[in-house]
């Protein structure tokens, strides 16, 4: 079904970015920025309530958007947030600072994808429910790992392999909702 791979796809890839974060972040901001060890966790403590708050927020959006309008938003901010930080980083301008701010913003945008994009994969499939949520879990790990191997495999001792890692499951998640997940007819739905 194309229209659920597109949502699982793009929802995977969004979790992605952050698994790229949280793999290449110990090494950007430790190694390359300084960051003493023990601070270390309140940065990345700050993106993950950046994560937290955007998805409490996206409950009060239900009720002004449709889910798809919030999922498009966010992944086209993921997109967006994911190349600047490429910019930024291959450009060397903003700084440490710069990057903290614009991995904040990418972060919590992924905090309104997953929710959306689970709900919208799973609404044709109620009677199907547990098979469609174990094929979801295991796209969005699976992402994950990918992502995670790829910021290793890409390693330089530059933050690029983690941006640019961001980047591209930002992009790519945003281009599977447009072409694959938005363009394709719902399931139907089967009783048994």
């Amino acid at each position: 079904d194309g229209r659920f791979m597109g949502y699982a796809l793009a929802g995977g890839l969004a979790s992605a970015a952050m698994f790229a974060y949280i793999a290449g972040s110990s090494f950007v901001f430790i190694e390359l920025n300084g960051v003493a060890p023990q601070h270390f966790g309140l940065i990345f403590g700050a993106n993950a309530l950046g994560l937290i708050v955007a998805s409490q927020c996206n409950r009060w959006l239900l009720g002004r958007y449709s889910s798809g309008q919030i999922l498009t938003v966010a992944l086209a901010a993921t997109a967006c947030f994911g190349l600047l930080l490429v910019a930024l980083t291959a450009l060397g301008i903003g700084g440490f600072a710069g990057l903290l701010i614009v991995l904040f913003c990418c972060i919590a945008s992924t905090g309104f994808v997953g929710p959306n994009a689970t709900a919208a994969a799973m609404a044709p499939y109620g009677g199907r429910a547990g098979s469609a949520a174990a094929l979801l879990g295991a796209i969005q790990f699976a992402c994950g790992a990918a992502a995670g191997a790829l910021v290793s495999t890409l390693h330089n001792g530059t933050a690029l392999p983690m941006t640019s890692t961001i980047a591209l499951c930002g992009v790519a998640a945003f281009l599977l909702l447009q072409f694959l997940a938005l363009r394709a007819q719902p399931a139907p739905v089967q009783l048994h």
